[in-house]
């Protein structure tokens, strides 16, 4: 039940932004995807780096506040004790996101921190092991709206996220580029 929770968490708040954008306010919800490199730096998974893949949906409770739910895998070959590995790390988190609004309109920086679970797997060597934890991590970026309605974004932020797996505290730092799309409103 435990472990399910996060997984609960995300799956609602993305499965619900169509739901939440039928709502009359400016833009409600917004979901999208990114790409990026995590700088994992973990020796007991044999991987420094690893190709980061997300998905992000989120409501906006109004133009400051929004809290997101956000899916990401993480996977690399690397070697442990000689053996080659393939490393896989998943993520289910819920993040509180502040955005701040200049003058420029198309321009929406944001900083945000979230709570979640961390799901790791080390396949090699005809063995596979795995382990989960809390998850935590902190991070901020900005989103540039482009087109005539403004409701597309490229979306680029930098997230350090605090995991511990395998008895070893790791910090993962995570640059990431995505679209993102507004829901509902006009």
């Amino acid at each position: 039940m435990n472990r399910k929770l996060p997984f609960a968490l995300v799956a609602v708040l993305m499965l619900g932004a169509p739901a939440f954008a039928a709502g009359g306010t400016d833009s409600p919800g917004e979901i999208g995807f990114g790409f990026g490199q995590s700088d994992v730096g973990a020796d007991e998974i044999g991987v420094d780096n690893a190709q980061y893949l997300g998905l992000r949906g989120g409501y906006n409770f109004n133009p400051q506040f929004q809290v997101e739910g956000q899916f990401s895998s993480s996977s690399a070959d690397g070697s442990v004790a000689g053996t080659d590995v393939d490393s896989t790390i998943q993520v289910y988190m819920v993040n509180a996101v502040l955005n701040f609004h200049p003058p420029k309109k198309e321009f929406v920086p944001y900083v945000m921190a979230g709570v979640g679970r961390a799901d790791v797997e080390v396949d090699g060597g005809g063995t596979s092991v795995s382990d989960d934890s809390v998850a935590y991590q902190i991070g901020g970026g900005t989103r540039v709206f482009f087109g005539q309605s403004k409701r597309m974004a490229f979306r680029a932020d930098v997230t350090m996220m605090k995991e511990s797996t395998f008895d070893d505290e790791s910090t993962i730092t995570t640059f990431t580029g995505g679209l993102t799309f507004r829901l509902g409103g006009r």
